[in-house]
């Protein structure tokens, strides 16, 4: 089949490599030049493991390219797809006007019936003003450009992952023949036994924002559910495991911490908070979770406080600074917001990162990146491990401390053996989690 997809971000890059893996012929738009010409050269715009090799073979198999022209991804498809932003405004509202300019443009290109597709995460009820932009735009076209839904649901560092072995595919809508449409493009996983959920589209649309604000509850109700074992001496670590072993809850998102944060999480719960209170349903329940998530970056500048006393004139080191493991993207991350917290208390904050080293330091400039996290701790007064990043799970604790003018490690994703820390002559604090004790001498 043949198919457009608008918007080559996280989400539009890993949709146009996905369905070029699986045969189709994929044309990817975008209205940033420079990275239309980055592409075209095969460099990738961000880090997502595997992504850049699957993008060289799809472009070397001719099954993919990329254009600035918008008609040149619209004109004779089968299938376009909308995946442009819906930042957030300062109301919490979703912004729509990229998604808005999107219709008017498929509606103008399109040279014949066209199935268009919300893969953007949009409020519900979005669908009916993109219908409205289509039938004016294009009234000629009416009943031959069918809207249907289909959210993604990828995790950045998995998405290539997560695109090509779907856990479940939704498509919202109300025509048969768009659906069928979709049926046909899927037919590769469909086939492979992966479910097919078919609903009406403001039920597709809802279900994005629902599923990101439940992810979210997890995490934050963990975090809370750490405060408490830190108050009574029990264990997060577990207490989350029994948790997991229940089926009903599951393992996944039951990890103490500094907290969510990405692009996708902080935004959709917002426009989620934002849709109910425009529909007159109060949801407050989505407030106390992004409140929680923002304690959980003053519980580990509460660590902090503790184990260097006073936090002005003291250098900190903060390993890893992604919001997450296995990604460059330094949107919304809790490291950050822990490195203003300190920069505003007066404290030199030093970090290191494998890959988003660089994209921290244009977020904050104050901030000092280091190649490597020993190079990081020189001189540093506290130690705070800030994402999970599997470099970090070996770290030479020796040659950490023999670096750093005091031995005060917090471990913010609980990450580190405490033990091993307390013996390397540590001042160790989890997040959750019982300060260790010394093991005791051989008799």
């Amino acid at each position: 089949m043949i198919v457009g997809v608008l918007g080559a971000g996280h989400v539009g890059l890993v949709t146009c490599v996905s369905l070029a893996s699986i045969g189709h012929h994929v044309s990817g738009y975008d209205i940033d030049r420079s990275k239309v010409e980055a592409l075209m050269e095969r460099r990738m715009p961000f880090h997502e493991p595997g992504l850049q090799d699957a993008l060289d073979a799809q472009v070397a198999g001719g099954h993919l390219s990329f254009t600035d022209d918008i008609a040149g991804a619209v004109a004779g498809a089968d299938v376009v797809f909308i995946c442009v932003g819906t930042p957030t405004r300062a109301s919490g509202q979703a912004n729509l006007l990229a998604v808005e300019r999107a219709a008017r443009d498929i509606a103008k290109e399109a040279t014949g019936p066209l199935v268009v597709v919300e893969k953007s995460t949009v409020p519900a009820g979005t669908s009916t003003h993109v219908e409205r932009t289509l039938a004016r735009e294009r009234p000629d076209l009416v009943g031959s450009l069918e809207l249907l839904s289909n959210p993604e649901f990828l995790r950045e560092g998995r998405a290539l992952e997560d695109a090509m072995h779907p856990e479940r595919i939704l498509v919202g809508g109300s025509s048969p023949r768009a659906f069928e449409v979709m049926r046909r493009l899927y037919r590769p996983f469909l086939d492979a036994g992966v479910p097919l959920i078919e609903t009406d589209i403001t039920s597709a649309e809802l279900s994005k924002h629902a599923s990101n604000a439940f992810l979210a509850l997890k995490i934050s109700y963990t975090n809370a559910l750490a405060r408490l074992c830190e108050a009574s001496g029990a264990d997060i670590e577990a207490v989350a495991r029994v948790m997991g072993a229940d089926p009903r809850i599951g393992p996944e998102f039951l990890a103490a911490g500094l907290g969510f944060g990405g692009y996708c999480l902080p935004k959709d719960l917002a426009a989620f908070e934002h849709m109910s209170e425009r529909l007159g349903y109060a949801f407050p329940m989505l407030a106390e979770v992004a409140r929680i998530n923002e304690e959980a970056i003053q519980a580990a500048m509460s660590k902090v406080r503790d184990v260097v006393w006073n936090v002005e004139g003291k250098r900190v080191a903060l390993l890893g600074l992604s919001f997450k493991p296995d990604t460059d993207d330094v949107r919304f991350s809790p490291a950050l917001a822990l490195a203003r917290a300190l920069i505003a208390e007066g404290a030199s904050v030093v970090g290191f990162d494998p890959v988003a080293g660089d994209a921290a330091q244009d977020e904050i400039p104050e901030l000092d990146v280091a190649a490597d996290p020993y190079e990081a701790a020189e001189g540093a007064s506290c130690v705070v491990v800030c994402t999970a990043w599997d470099e970090l799970r070996e770290l030479d604790l020796d040659q950490l401390g023999t670096r750093m003018a005091a031995r005060n490690l917090v471990d913010g994703r609980n990450l580190l053996d405490g033990t091993a820390a307390i013996a390397a002559g540590f001042t160790y604090r989890a997040m959750g989690r019982p300060d260790p004790t010394p093991a005791s001498p051989p008799p």
